[in-house]
Formats: structure tokens, sequence, C-alpha cells
């Protein structure tokens, strides 16, 4: 039944595909399918974020995460904080949207690399949104939620997930510096050209780890000569 509701939301038959969803949750409380249960809500919550039902999509995300917690679902409660902080981003509290993706990045680099990439699939595109709406101050508390996150990773992580991580950390460098030209107009031209710099370089580390899986050095030149009046070529 999940596999039919995503062909139909990948159909844009919402209607369709809300009404499958509900169906399945229904039948997974009659199994006693709590992963299957969570799976639905979840599924209903991103469905509603996707209409702008915001009030909505938080209620159904709650009870999706209250399930997964109480069957310690992990890659379930990746999926959730990640539509938290969608929603977050549509409610522009930019604080909360940062810490969601930061709670799905910091659990995920706990559990499996993929998981680690589907969150930075979904982070990028939450940076190109607020670039693109003039929102370029908001990329700070998600730079800096993303990077403490790495900081704060100790010796248990999984050798096999540090790449990943590290291609998170890099991921994380190229907001914050944006985001605080963004907030201090008043900046010298030297710290200028040292925060776009330092954006640049890890935009291009990404590009180069990831063969421009997201493009991000092209996002960054964007917002500096778009969005921050820098046009210095820099080396």
């Amino acid at each position: 039944m999940l596999e039919a509701g995503a062909a139909c939301l990948n159909r844009n038959e919402l209607d369709k595909a809300a009404s499958i969803f509900a169906n399945a949750a229904e039948t997974a409380v009659k199994a006693k399918d709590g992963a299957g249960r969570g799976r639905a809500l979840a599924q209903l919550a991103a469905l509603e974020e996707s209409r702008g039902e915001v009030e909505r999509a938080f209620d159904y995300n709650r009870s999706a995460q209250d399930i997964f917690l109480s069957i310690g679902d992990g890659p379930g409660l990746v999926q959730s904080f990640r539509v938290d902080g969608f929603l977050y981003i549509r409610q522009k509290d930019h604080t909360a949207a940062a810490l969601s993706f930061a709670k799905a990045l910091s659990l995920s680099s706990q559990l499996d690399g993929r998981l680690v990439l589907t969150t930075l699939d979904q982070v990028i595109p939450v940076a190109k949104h607020l670039v693109d709406s003039d929102q370029l101050a908001a990329l700070l508390p998600l730079g800096a939620a993303l990077a403490r996150v790495i900081e704060n990773l100790g010796p248990e992580q999984l050798p096999e997930l540090q790449d990943f991580t590290e291609l998170a950390a890099s991921v994380a460098g190229v907001f914050a510096p944006l985001g605080v030209m963004a907030d201090e107009p008043n900046l010298s031209d030297s710290k200028r050209r040292q925060l776009a710099a330092r954006s640049t370089h890890q935009a291009w580390a990404v590009d180069a780890l990831t063969k421009q899986r997201w493009g991000l050095a092209a996002l960054v030149k964007e917002a500096l000569q778009t969005k921050l009046s820098f046009h210095e070529e820099l080396d």
C-alpha cells in the first residue's frame, strides 16, 4: 500500500495518495505493525507538507515520531526529523529547521552512509530555496548546526561512515560563511573575501568528492554575485 501511495505521489495524484496512506495506517493498526503505521503517517506528513498544510503535517509527523521512538526505528526517525525541517522552513523558523536537519544528520551518521547522503540530498535543495528566496542569513544557523553535529561525533563513530561525515562537514562549511556575509553587511573587504573564499573552497571540495552531485560551486557563485554583490574572481 505504501508503494501504491508513492506511485500516486509520483503522478501528482495527491488525494488518492492520501487515501491510500490513511488506509495503510489503519491496516497497520489492525496488523499490529508499528513500523508500517509509522511510515504511513510519515508519508502523510510529507504529503501534507507538500500541500502547505503545515499543522496537519506536524500532527502526522509527531505521531510517526512517537511510534519510531517506541520501536527503535532509526531510519524512520531520520525521515521524520527531515520532515520537521521542511515544515519549519515553511514557517520561516530557520533555527528550528536547522536543528531538525541536524538531528537527522546526527542520527544518520550513526546508522548508515546512505542515510547521510539522503539527508544531504534534502538539505541542499533547502539551501537553494533559501538563496533563491533572499533568505541567505538563514544559511548561518543551518551550516552551524550541521557543523556542530560533525564536531560532536566521538570515537564511537563507525569507521565506514567517516567519508560520509567528512562530506557532510564540507557541505556545512559552504553555508555558514554565506550566512555571515548576509547577516553582517558592514564587513571589511578582507573579511568578505575570506568568507567568500572559504565557502567557495568548500563547495569545490564537495563537487569534487561527489562529481558535482549538487553543483554547490555554481550555487555559491550565484549567491555571491546576485545576492551578496561579490564579483571578485577567486583563485
